[in-house]
């Protein structure tokens, strides 16, 4: 796309140059409008506007030659016009000579200084060496009144730099709209509210059929990149009614790519001092408790009429003796390894707590449907229990699945009496029905870890939390705690002192805590390293330690450092080995197939997640996938729910080199 600069120079030779024309980077063009009426020069002069007309019609070696000729008393813009005359005819060297002679003169930059900016971004476009760009950064802060034309190549500079924060400045310095331009940099600043502003003001100043189509693909971006699903399929709306004309997905493709640094550093920040919603679920499922074979679940069993005789009630006693014994001699294993024995225990006659303990296991490892179908057995065979119904409630909410009987487990929660009555109904109270009130007293609870975390998430509802609160000073030893109380601002601490304490003190070479274990931990620990900068020096090597949970970990990291392959072949062990079947897993699969090339593996994959999964994350990506073949009526059925994975991105091919076009 062709933009043209207007340029005024003053020229030491007394010669005034008046609406210099610079037709796009990187091309420029001087035409003079007033020239010296000495009878010595005119001839020269008049030339020098052949040579202009020519360059501008593209016969470059016509107007060299004539260039060649006005050197003599138009020294400056004759040699950067013959530079750029090379530069087109790809004569790389004489375009070096001439623009080089501009460039080694100092002097320029004073008498000079657009010029002489010009030379510099020309060699820069040869060279690619940023040595010309930052030449042009430091003549434009010493010399501060700049004209519109060198505020516009100042713009460009720094976007070609990638430093849009500045170039934003600049342009918006600038009496030139350039309402696309900076709806643009909005984007690549990540500022889509402000994106979207512009863009439809870039929209409202056109009647260019195809500009219109770009602003609509752009907008479609914007609108996919920041969840805004109706927003969005207005846009799909709006193209497929120009679809035939459509062709700005072929020349800004979208595709969807592994994103190792998906947020910036304070959007990590905040993922790990304000949950979202799916965290905070998460949360509890680290903390809840398993449940032991107890005297309660014996009683309840009586009373449903499962122990009619003596002998039965004895060898059922003695299955739940067997069962502790089995479940303690695992609880405290590598968490997948976990799930894989407790899977063991399942059968038909199961009791609701095998079901529970189970479904929990697999919460530790992000497996949320598994969890959900046995959650839900252990209610069915045990609705008395009120923490098995929120349970079932919450895994609901957290893989977006509809429950046809959610308002007879709620009023089953809500009624009196029953097991585990505090912590449903606070379950209930804190992610189900925030109007709910719990006027069951704690008592006995209040010691567990599980009650603590409960206290500390309602503090964090309320933007409240204490470094002191007892899950944090009474659990430091726990790897999670331990971050969380890590990561909390002290009294007085400015922004310097508080990242400083950050970095000085996450754990970077002994953190095998982190590496294995409950997926949480391990997710919580990266994010806080790729909020301060520090993953790719964190130390994430067990030596000697082969546990699956750490080769999961390894597997992220391998995807980090370029190894894609690597990343899949564990994958696939361990979903072979441990029957794996968990959402995890499988995105990271995907991620690892679109870092090795492999885009139509990786929708295969996404397929599969859906099929397996139903998991409104793959259909995200499937109505993505669309989108880019302009299926667009198929599209919008797959945008159900929003998009949060924190692996997998979009972007649009070509979107640099078009910004820096404009």
């Amino acid at each position: 796309m062709k933009l043209l600069y207007k340029l005024l120079l003053i020229f030491c030779c007394n010669i005034l140059y008046a609406n210099d024309l610079i037709e796009s980077q990187p091309e420029i063009l001087f035409k003079f409008d007033k020239l010296k009426k000495s009878q010595k020069n005119l001839a020269l002069q008049v030339d020098f506007n052949k040579a202009v007309l020519l360059l501008s019609k593209g016969e470059y070696k016509e107007a060299i030659e004539l260039f060649k000729k006005t050197e003599g008393i138009m020294y400056v813009p004759s040699n950067l016009n013959i530079g750029i005359a090379y530069y087109k005819l790809n004569s790389i060297d004489n375009a070096i000579l001439y623009l080089t002679k501009i460039y080694e003169n100092e002097n320029f930059i004073k008498t000079n200084s657009f010029s002489y900016m010009s030379a510099s971004f020309y060699l820069y476009q040869i060279t690619k060496d940023n040595k010309y760009l930052d030449k042009i950064v430091k003549i434009s802060k010493k010399y501060r009144e700049l004209s519109e034309h060198s505020k516009r190549m100042l713009a460009d500079t720094y976007i070609i730099l990638k430093d849009y924060k500045s170039a934003l400045m600049v342009l918006e310095s600038m009496d030139f709209a350039m309402t696309l331009k900076k709806a643009l940099i909005h984007i690549k600043l990540q500022d889509y509210e402000k994106a979207r502003r512009f863009l439809q003001k870039a929209k409202d100043e056109t009647s260019n059929p195809n500009t219109i189509n770009d602003i609509l693909w752009f907008e479609t971006f914007i609108n996919l990149k920041s969840n805004k699903i109706k927003l969005l399929k207005e846009n799909l709306d709006e193209i497929n009614k120009r679809r035939i004309l459509f062709k700005t997905n072929l020349e800004l493709p979208l595709e969807m790519f592994f994103n190792e640094n998906k947020y910036t550093s304070k959007q990590y920040l905040d993922l790990i001092l304000n949950f979202t919603e799916n965290r905070k679920i998460d949360f509890i499922y680290y903390f809840a408790p398993f449940i032991f074979s107890d005297t309660q679940e014996v009683i309840y069993d009586t009373v449903k009429g499962l122990m009619h005789k003596e002998e039965l009630g004895i060898e059922n006693l003695e299955q739940m003796v067997e069962y502790n014994g089995k479940f303690l001699s695992v609880v405290k294993d590598d968490p997948i390894l976990r799930v894989t024995e407790l899977r063991k225990y399942l059968g038909e006659n199961s009791k609701s707590y095998v079901y529970y303990n189970y479904a929990l296991a697999c919460t530790h490892i992000f497996d949320f449907n598994t969890a959900f179908t046995y959650f839900q057995k252990a209610y069915k065979l045990n609705p008395g229990n009120k923490l098995f119904a929120s349970m079932v409630l919450i895994t609901a909410k957290r893989i977006n699945k509809f429950i046809p009987d959610k308002d007879y487990i709620e009023s089953n929660i809500n009624s009196k009496n029953g097991l585990y009555e505090y912590f449903g109904k606070e379950l209930y109270r804190l992610f189900i029905n925030q109007a709910s009130k719990n006027s069951v007293q704690a008592k006995d609870y209040e010691l567990t870890v599980f009650f603590k975390a409960l206290d500390f998430m309602e503090q964090m509802n309320e933007g409240k939390v204490d470094i002191n609160h007892p899950l944090l000073d009474e659990h430091i030893k726990d790897p999670l705690t331990y971050l969380i109380r890590l990561v909390q601002r002290r009294p007085g601490e400015n922004d310097f002192n508080y990242y400083s304490r950050l970095q000085d003190t996450v754990p970077l070479s002994i953190n095998n805590n982190f590496l294995e274990g409950p997926l949480l931990i391990t997710q919580y620990y990266i994010d806080l390293l790729k909020s301060i900068g520090l993953f790719l020096k964190a130390d994430m090597k067990i030596i000697g330690k082969k546990s699956p949970s750490y080769l999961r970990t390894q597997a992220l990291r391998n995807l980090h450092l370029n190894k894609p392959d690597e990343t899949i072949k564990t994958i696939e062990y361990l979903q072979k080995e441990y029957k794996l079947e968990d959402k995890y897993n499988m995105y990271l699969m995907v991620a690892a197939l679109l870092k090795a090339g492999r885009y139509n593996d990786a929708s295969i994959q996404i397929s599969l997640i859906k099929a397996v999964l139903k998991d409104p994350g793959a259909d995200f990506l499937t109505a993505v996938q669309l989108i880019q073949e302009l299926k667009l009526i198929s599209a919008k059925q797959y945008l159900k729910e929003p998009y949060s994975d924190s692996l997998i991105d979009f972007r649009l091919l070509g979107f640099d080199e078009y910004l820096e076009s404009l």
